[in-house]
Parts: structure tokens; sequence; C-alpha cells
């Protein structure tokens, strides 16, 4: 297959772009390098005859006309990824998220109807998350509810309908999503939507608005202070890259049976993919050397989700997916990448 990843410089892009490689695909790899740091990402590929680098944005309609024929998968990473950024830059959040993708989707459509996987994210749930009963111990919160026990499914409230509310980020990606289903419904254009939860992994370049665990990874090989918003026992499942990377290759390669799925895509629930921004702390604290994390607090962000963890079953019953690489195993290679490649 020959497939075509927007935004494929990034974090995610790269950890697919590897996966994709060692199966014998070729990869188009679209991105403007607007993040810093990405264009290091791309070193890591630059004698690999299979892979060619396009430098567009997919706001701008005449970069895509730089993209070579025959693409069999499209791949939809570019995104303002921060939901803070969303807040207060609403606009450009828009143009990005809603506008870049409905291209994405158009260029699809054009070009004879080329499958199309969209990043979703997890914040097209609405803050009636925040409503659900939760259990507080000494260094999180977990669901009383034991409907829970698998996590948040794709049921879940994404309308807002009682009065509760996403984030411009949030509402984003529901747009995305809904003109995916559209150009699926009306032009044939083959979907699929991961929602996805919290990713980390080697090649990520975390800031403190987004790519968490990474960001508290690079303040403890710093040395610097890190803000925690809010008490620091919220919850979130937390996915390997390489482990997502599989997945997506696996939907592009199985696409004619997927087309039209909407999937949560995460670590779960089980033990070794989840954790509180507490227990992380305490964990990298055990885990490497140097002088133990300085915390400040802050006041909760707004639209923060207390407690999300993914059902991932839909996904795995599809696909035969799952999860493979626990957070202390994910750690331990992103130090030890610091460590051979820096940071």
């Amino acid at each position: 297959m020959k497939l075509l990843l927007f935004g494929g410089a990034g974090f995610i892009g790269t950890n697919i772009v590897r996966e994709a490689l060692s199966r014998g695909h070729g990869v188009v790899v679209f991105d403007n390098l607007e993040r810093k740091g990405v264009d290091r990402n791309l070193s890591f590929f630059s004698s690999e005859k299979w892979l060619t680098f396009i430098k567009g944005d997919i706001r701008n309609e005449k970069d895509l006309g730089k993209i070579p024929t025959n693409i069999d998968c499209i791949i939809n990473l570019a995104a303002n990824p921060s939901v803070p950024r969303s807040i207060i830059d609403p606009l450009y959040d828009f143009q990005i998220n809603v506008v870049g993708h409905l291209t994405v989707l158009e260029y699809a459509r054009k070009n004879g109807n080329i499958p199309v996987i969209l990043a979703s994210s997890n914040k097209v749930y609405t803050d009636k998350l925040n409503t659900y009963q939760l259990v507080e111990t000494a260094t999180r919160y977990r669901f009383r509810d034991k409907r829970l026990v698998h996590g948040v499914d794709e049921t879940a409230d994404v309308d807002g309908w009682d009065g509760f509310t996403n984030s411009p980020y949030g509402v984003a990606k529901l747009a995305a999503e809904k003109y995916s289903r559209e150009y699926w419904r009306h032009y044939g254009v083959p979907v699929v939507i991961n929602r996805m939860g919290c990713v980390y992994g080697e090649f990520q370049k975390g800031v403190e608005e987004q790519g968490w665990v990474d960001w508290f990874l690079r303040a403890k090989r710093g040395g610097h202070t890190l803000t925690i918003y809010g008490d620091g026992k919220q919850v979130r499942d937390v996915l390997f890259g390489a482990d997502v990377a599989r997945l997506y290759i696996d939907e592009a390669e199985k696409m004619s049976t997927l087309s039209g799925a909407t999937f949560n895509v995460g670590g779960g629930t089980r033990p070794g993919y989840h954790t509180s921004l507490l227990e992380l702390i305490g964990l990298i604290d055990d885990m490497f050397p140097g002088k133990k994390l300085v915390l400040r607090y802050a006041p909760w962000r707004s639209s923060d989700q207390r407690v999300y963890l993914s059902d991932i079953r839909r996904v795995t019953r599809a696909t035969g997916w799952k999860p493979t690489t626990r957070i202390k195993r994910g750690l331990r290679r992103m130090w030890e990448a610091y460590e051979r490649y820096g940071e």
C-alpha cells in the first residue's frame, strides 16, 4: 500500500511511519512542521527510499497538489491538539481541525474515494463525564458506578443535550467526525474514526499544555518544576505510541470491513495502562535518577475531566488489537530514547 499521513512528522505520525515501513508499505508524509522539534523526527527516516516528504498545510488546497497519485489510504493526524489553545484561539482551532479535515475529505473524494482514517479525541465527550460519581483515594479518583468497569464507551454524551459542554477543541473534533460520516454516507468515501485517549512514547515533543506524560519525564531530566492543574488525582488511560501505530496500520489494511466505524482508542482499564498525575510523578521519581520532581499547584483547567478511561472493547472486537506496552516499560523506552537520540 501507499499511505498518506497528514501531520505525519509528528509524534504519532512518526510511530505510524515506522510501523508502516516495517510492514513493507510506502509512505507519503505531509506536514507543515509547525510544531517545534518535529523536523528532527524526519531524520530517522532519511535513508528510507519508500518515504516521501511534502511540506504543506492542510488549510491550503494548493499544497495538496504536491501529493503523488495512487494513494491507497489517508491517515489524518494534522491538528491543533491543545484544549487550552482552542479556548484561547477557537478560530485557529476550527480552521485546522474542521476546515483542514474537510479539505482532506474533499481531496479523498476527488481522487477516487480514497479511504480516510481520522484521529479524533475523547474530548468529543461532554463534561457530563464530571457528573459521574467518583470515589476519592489518596492518589486518584475512581468511578463509583460498576457499569463503568470497562471505562467510557462510544455512547457517552457528545451532544450536550442538558447544558453540558465539550471545549472548542472537542466541538471541532466532533464536527470533523460528522463530516467524515457524511462523506462516507453521501459520497462513498470509506472512513474510520479513532477517538484517542492520552498517547505517549518515543518521538514525542511534549509541552505543558499537551503531551503530559512526555512533559513530566522531561521535567525529571531537566529538574524543572511541574505545575499541576487541580489536585493531581485526575486519571487517564495511557497508550504507548508504538501500540497505537499497530492499530492504524491494521485499520488501513482492513478498511473494506471497517468503513463507517467509530472507536474509542486508549490504554483501557487493565492494570498498567492508566494512571493519575500523582501516581505518574511517584513512578517517575522511583524509576529514574535525579532530584525528586518539585510541584506547584494551580486551579483546575476548564473542561478537564476528573476521570477518563477508554472502553476499548469495540475496537478489539473489530480488529483484534490490544495495547501490549505497560506504562513502566513505555517510560523506560522513552528514557532510553532520550539517552540514545537526545531530547
